[in-house]
C-alpha cells in the first residue's frame, strides 16, 4: 500500500497551532481513509463486474443450448412431415444440403440427372486447384521464355561480335599485307 501525505504546516505551533505529531496523525488518517475508499471500491467493482459477466455468459450459453436442442418438426405442402429433430440438426442439414448438393461443370445446382457426380464442395475444390495449376504453369512458362530469350540474345551477340572481329582481323591483316609489300 502506498500512501501520499500532504501536511499543511501553517497550522503548526503558534497560539492556536497544533504540534507536528497531530498534523502527521491527521494526514495519515485522511490518506488511509481516502485510499481505502478508492482501493476497496475498485476491487469490489472488479469482483462484481466479473461475477455479473460470468453469470450473463452462463445464462446465454444455457439459453443457446436449450434453443439449439429444442425439437422441431417441419412440414411440407400437405402437412406431411419433412424434418423432425433439433434446430442444431436442421442447421447442419441445411449446410450439408448446400455444400454436398450435386452440381454441373459450371457449379450450378443440377435439376434432374446427375451427369458429373460432383458435389458443390468437390466442384469448388476442383476449380480452386485448376486455377492454382494454371497460375503455376503460366509463371513457369514466363520464366522459361525469359531465360531462353536471354540465352538466345546473348548467343547472337557473341556470334555477331565474333563475326565482326573476324572481319576486322582479316581487313587489318589485308592492310598490313599491302603496306609491307
Amino acid at each position: 500500500m502506498e500512501l501520499k501525505l500532504i501536511i499543511d504546516t501553517k497550522d503548526m505551533y503558534g497560539e492556536d497551532g497544533i504540534g507536528f505529531e497531530a498534523l502527521l496523525a491527521d494526514s495519515f488518517k485522511r490518506a488511509i481513509i481516502n485510499d481505502c475508499k478508492t482501493g476497496l471500491a475498485a476491487e469490489k467493482f472488479k469482483e462484481f463486474s466479473k461475477l455479473v459477466s460470468d453469470t450473463i455468459i452462463a445464462d446465454i450459453k444455457l439459453k443457446m443450448e436449450n434453443f439449439l436442442s429444442e425439437e422441431i418438426a417441419l412440414t411440407g405442402e400437405w402437412g406431411k412431415t419433412t424434418f423432425v429433430g433439433s434446430i442444431e440438426d436442421l442447421i447442419k442439414k441445411r449446410f450439408d444440403d448446400i455444400l454436398l448438393r450435386p452440381v454441373d461443370s459450371s457449379g450450378k445446382t443440377l435439376q434432374g440427372c446427375v451427369s458429373s457426380g460432383n458435389s458443390w464442395i468437390e466442384w469448388k475444390l476442383g476449380k480452386s486447384l485448376e486455377s492454382n495449376i494454371t497460375d503455376a504453369v503460366d509463371k513457369a512458362s514466363k520464366e522459361i521464355l525469359n531465360s531462353v530469350s536471354q540465352t538466345v540474345t546473348q548467343k547472337i551477340i557473341e556470334i555477331k561480335d565474333g563475326a565482326i572481329k573476324k572481319q576486322v582481323d582479316e581487313a587489318f591483316a589485308g592492310m598490313i599485307a599491302k603496306i609491307t609489300k
